[in-house]
């Protein structure tokens, strides 16, 4: 009777888990959080989430799934803000602060000029020359843009094709034109000249394209 009374008893810490699986029924690639870090798992959080509102539910604190190093676990030790760990940081804001400075100063419209593959130039009754060019626009924006596609050069024409010159809404077209020179303008083989896209009267882009042209001999 008396060793019963001095027998201890054992009492074993099984944790807060309650085995209501909602960590499990939340998780998108089906694994069970609870037998530790798996491939499977994407960082998605959400059995945190889930875990955190069942402890709320019971009165018990917050965290029973977190993310946690082995030595916090084991010894309780907070996270120590290391020199590698600074460095990391900072080159992270740098990476970001470099996103965002392209993104802030990307161009609403991209423009590719090509001349038409397979063909070269066109001798004119009138004696001038034409080339025949792909604008190729893409709008990245969310509104309707309205180009128009003027020819920089004195004395050059421009003949449009295509007639609408409207991109619409994260969408691109192709514009197809024809560009004309006189023959006393082509100096060479291929010759340099300066296209503008304008939008609303305003110029946003300036294009150089090549002119084909006759062989010139002096």
């Amino acid at each position: 009777m008396m060793a019963q009374e001095n027998e201890q008893i054992a009492v074993v810490d099984l944790g807060d888990c309650i085995d209501c699986f909602a960590c499990v029924r939340v998780c998108p690639t089906g694994i069970d959080i609870r037998n530790g870090t798996q491939l499977e798992c994407v960082n998605c959080t959400a059995c945190m989430d889930a875990c955190d509102a069942i402890m709320d539910s019971i009165g018990k604190p917050r965290g029973l799934i977190r993310l946690a190093s082995e030595n916090s676990i084991r010894d309780g030790k907070k996270l120590v803000m290391t020199r590698r760990i600074k460095v990391y940081t900072l080159l992270l804001l740098l990476l970001i602060g470099f996103l965002g400075f392209l993104l802030a100063s990307r161009s609403d419209v991209d423009a590719r000029l090509m001349r038409t593959a397979g063909m070269t130039y066109n001798s004119l009754p009138d004696g001038r020359i034409s080339n025949l060019y792909n604008l190729k626009l893409i709008n990245k924006s969310r509104k309707d843009i309205p180009v128009d596609v003027r020819v920089e050069e004195s004395n050059a024409e421009l003949q449009m094709i295509s007639l609408n010159k409207t991109i619409k809404k994260e969408d691109h077209t192709t514009l197809q034109f024809f560009i004309i020179l006189n023959r006393n303008q082509v100096k060479s083989w291929k010759t340099e000249i300066e296209l503008g896209l304008y939008q609303n009267g305003e110029k946003f882009k300036t294009l150089t394209a090549k002119f084909i042209g006759p062989e010139v001999y002096e």
